[in-house]
């Protein structure tokens, strides 16, 4: 069993909240003894419901790092989670830093999607620099890590922006459509951190990657297991690739039109899968962990 039990999490606005919440129902068996949400102060609905749950709320300033330190001493946090996103990913430095200097054991910087440990597509470095440059924090303070990666959360990618417009029955695809791509729900993600985090021993943990697939499927196939499943009829149109290739030379990178670009591109290629190799897959970690198939998340997400 792994030695930690305490547990701080930055934020909790998208995957964040579930982790907490995975991590909060193994309380109950004594795997876990605390949760803190590290944040300004400011509360919402979704911080109301996980300090109803059981999470403690810690306030901190960023403009202050010695009250992060404080609050993770104080709470003797073992593990800091960051689900921070993109436009706060400027705070991880600072919060590497004050969990160094509470003697906090591991580190889990916000990855979260597709692998910042390759490249390759265009764009992509722009991506995976500022969390290689994050790496080399974490690395050069000697706070060790773990990187997770999801691939896209399918109950929440299958939106408008991206081509997905399921209320209407109307789906975009751009390119063929038929490289396969590892989804995996925000629900599942964050139980299988939840539980490797809660049985695996530290030295497995330290400066590791994790891979997870709940799912591998092409669009064509998820359009297709929708209808059969739903009895649905989508109108499904396919677009030139070309399309987002001149979005990404024309939009500046951290824009929305670059990011989505350089998604539905990558998608088209063939890099919308973490790995080649089942075996690099952490899903053998936990053998009974059933994740939610693309198709159903999306089924679930708008019936």
């Amino acid at each position: 069993m792994s030695g930690f039990k305490n547990f701080a999490v930055a934020g909790v606005g998208h995957i964040g909240e579930f982790v907490v919440e995975e991590l909060l129902k193994l309380k109950s068996d004594g795997r876990v003894s605390s949760v803190i949400i590290l944040t300004r102060g400011r509360t919402d609905a979704t911080i109301d419901k996980l300090t109803s749950l059981g999470a403690t709320i810690a306030p901190i300033d960023w403009s202050a790092p010695s009250t992060i330190t404080s609050a993770l001493t104080s709470a003797h946090i073992d593990v800091v989670i960051s689900a921070l996103p993109g436009p706060a990913h400027h705070l991880q430095p600072v919060l590497a830093d004050a969990a160094k200097a509470a003697h906090v054991k591991l580190f889990l910087p916000s990855e979260w999607g597709s692998r910042s440990t390759s490249t390759g597509e265009d764009g992509k470095e722009y991506f995976s620099s500022r969390h290689h440059e994050m790496h080399k924090r974490l690395e050069e303070i000697n706070l060790p890590y773990a990187l997770v990666f999801t691939g896209m959360w399918s109950d929440f990618i299958f939106n408008p922006m991206f081509g997905w417009n399921i209320q209407n029955g109307k789906i975009e695809i751009w390119g063929e459509g038929n490289k396969p791509i590892t989804f995996t729900t925000r629900r599942d993600a964050g139980r299988f951190v939840a539980h490797v985090l809660t049985t695996l021993p530290p030295e497995e943990l330290y400066w590791k990657h994790f891979c997870l697939e709940g799912d591998r499927m092409t669009l064509n196939e998820i359009c297709e297991g929708y209808q059969t499943k739903t009895g649905e009829k989508l109108e499904i149109t396919h677009h030139p690739i070309a399309e987002q290739e001149k979005a990404l030379k024309e939009n500046t990178p951290a824009s929305v039109p670059f990011i989505v670009a350089w998604l539905l591109l990558s998608w088209d290629k063939g890099s919308g899968l973490l790995v080649k190799n089942d075996d690099e897959l952490a899903n053998k970690l936990w053998p009974e962990w059933n994740p939610m198939s693309a198709v159903d998340a999306l089924i679930k997400a708008f019936h």
